[in-house]
């Protein structure tokens, strides 16, 4: 059935990031691209802190990380090869294909938000690696928004 080989393709994406951060983040984010060019991208939170995949050793954990080239190189390989197969599902059940997919996990609570763009994201001027660090500025700003809150005069 497409939703559950759906659900189970989307779950080896998170899978697989979450073993790269060693379950340690507090939130994983995939950023998952098929416009012309297959294009993914893992970035993640650890104590209200946006790392990069390969500056995870940078987030303070008594942990060393692999983000040697060859792990992050296996990472995406799995990643492109489950946005193919994503890409393969959809016309075999002829269902819309995703352009985007921006999916978010947080280990800890289990909880999965997964949002998809159905039109091409990309123009003459914006590339998709524009738009993939958009994102990423927008969720480390998010944070930067929530520790500058003063609480309200009682």
């Amino acid at each position: 059935m497409f939703e559950d080989e759906f659900s189970e393709l989307q779950a080896d994406m998170v899978d697989i990031c979450n073993e790269y951060s060693k379950g340690l983040a507090d939130k994983i984010f995939i950023y998952a691209a098929s416009e012309g060019l297959i294009f993914a991208h893992h970035f993640y939170c650890i104590n209200n802190k946006i790392f990069d995949c390969h500056k995870l050793n940078e987030a303070g954990l008594q942990t060393e990380f692999d983000v040697s080239t060859d792990c992050q190189g296996q990472v995406l390989d799995i990643l492109n090869e489950d946005i193919k197969k994503i890409l393969s599902l959809c016309k075999k059940y002829s269902q819309p294909t995703p352009k985007l997919m921006k999916l978010v996990y947080e280990p800890k609570t289990k909880k999965f938000n997964a949002e998809y763009k159905y039109e091409n994201q990309t123009t003459d001027d914006v590339s998709v690696f524009d738009n993939d660090e958009a994102w990423f500025e927008k969720e480390k700003a998010k944070l930067a928004d929530k520790g500058t809150d003063t609480p309200p005069d009682l």
